[in-house]
């Protein structure tokens, strides 16, 4: 069965099952509820505020986000919200940017009820962070792999503060069945999509049309009210945030995804990163983008070969070795890759360049790298990272769901 026809008979058969007929009970009772996928996204300064977000199938009444302080006081605020009718369906998306403080927690309320209360977890004042990091959770016919390697991620990491999803979260960027799966796999977890920062990168599945050619990211966007970045044309597309001692770079990668528009984020994207990146004094840098520096058997347009470096390592390897850029992590590979560069060649001290995923059910025999010093299993199985950060030392892991451990390295400063 093709994805196209998977994608029209699954929305027939909701059709004529309901909702419960799909997907779990859980999810049916969120249905009713009014407020799917409650998340709590990232925002400029994660240490002061949140991004709460939510989805709902009709415009709420009555509704407002409450904060309630370590004293139980409790303030409400108004959220804001956009529209989205796609795919045949229409969603009403909800965004407030709340500040944190020690002890603190929210929740949603309207007229027909309210979730329960999350916590809102402030940052180690030691400047020390953990994070997970997914990459290619995309999932075919099912997201049962995703929500597997979500869910175990967080039961070996409780205390993350922060998950990573670096590019392809969906194999469909239109598809309203694959964005609502994907959400629901994370809800199965339990309380981290709502209760812990998320940061969201575009990779190319976010760019792909029902029909499977190349649209601009319109769900994507609407689905995650970003940091700002200045741009009129490229909201949300890239973006930048202090957590702990690092400072994180996300990047957009797709440019020929974006077509006629491609070398205008290209552009663009690139005067903003070298303003960024170049006044930031945290200890790290750190950059998430979907596409590799390396081409893994890719045919790449501009280098025209698919072995080497990638148009995308084209444009950002030497610029990164600038910045000094101290970690790189990206996917769209489906692979485990670890590489250290400097001025286009393998180089201890350089840049540390580590190639993740997938974290769903798409796997793939993936060429070697002259580049590569370790490499995962061919083809590696679904795995995330696992980092931690303070002023000193950065330390990662790669972890498969079956408990298998693919590398671990350690930067000093």
């Amino acid at each position: 069965m093709t994805r196209r026809t998977f994608l029209q008979t699954a929305a027939k058969t909701i059709l004529t099952m309901g909702f419960g007929g799909l997907f779990s009970s859980r999810s049916a009772h969120a249905a009713a509820d009014g407020i799917h996928h409650l998340r709590q996204i990232v925002t400029a300064n994660p240490a002061r505020t949140r991004m709460i977000q939510w989805d709902s199938p009709q415009l709420l009444q009555n509704v407002r986000v409450e904060l309630r302080s370590p004293r139980k006081q409790v303030e409400s605020l108004i959220p804001a919200y956009t529209y989205l009718s796609m795919d045949d369906e229409v969603q009403f998306i909800y965004h407030a940017e709340i500040p944190v403080t020690e002890g603190s927690s929210y929740r949603v309320t309207y007229a027909a009820g309210a979730t329960d209360w999350m916590p809102l977890l402030s940052m180690h004042e030691s400047g020390r962070i953990s994070a997970l990091l997914f990459s290619d959770s995309q999932c075919g016919e099912s997201y049962d792999v995703w929500r597997t390697t979500y869910r175990t991620a967080w039961e070996r990491h409780p205390n993350a503060d922060v998950a990573a999803l670096v590019g392809d979260l969906t194999d469909n960027g239109e598809s309203a069945w694959h964005w609502r799966s994907f959400f629901e796999a994370m809800e199965a977890a339990g309380p981290p999509l709502a209760s812990r920062i998320h940061v969201p990168v575009l990779g190319n599945h976010e760019y792909y049309g029902l029909n499977w050619t190349a649209v601009p990211p319109v769900r994507y966007l609407h689905s995650f009210a970003l940091p700002e970045n200045g741009s009129a044309d490229f909201r949300g597309h890239y973006y930048s945030f202090d957590l702990g001692a690092v400072h994180c770079i996300v990047l957009d990668t797709q440019f020929l995804e974006a077509e006629e528009r491609g070398a205008a984020l290209k552009a663009e994207q690139m005067d903003w990163l070298l303003r960024d990146a170049a006044t930031d004094t945290a200890p790290w840098k750190i950059v998430l983008m979907h596409k590799d520096i390396l081409s893994y058997g890719e045919y790449q347009v501009e280098q025209k070969c698919s072995h080497g470096i990638s148009d995308v390592g084209g444009i950002f390897l030497d610029v990164f070795d600038r910045l000094g850029i101290d970690l790189v992590i990206s996917g769209h590979v489906h692979a485990y890759r670890r590489r250290q560069m400097r001025a286009r060649q393998t180089d201890r001290n350089g840049t540390l360049y580590l190639l993740a995923g997938p974290a769903g059910n798409e796997y793939f025999n993936v060429p070697a790298e002259t580049y590569d010093i370790i490499a995962g299993p061919d083809p590696t199985p679904s795995n995330y990272l696992y980092l931690e950060a303070d002023a000193h030392r950065l330390h990662i892991r790669c972890e498969t769901t079956s408990g298998a451990v693919l590398d671990t390295v350690d930067l000093q400063k």
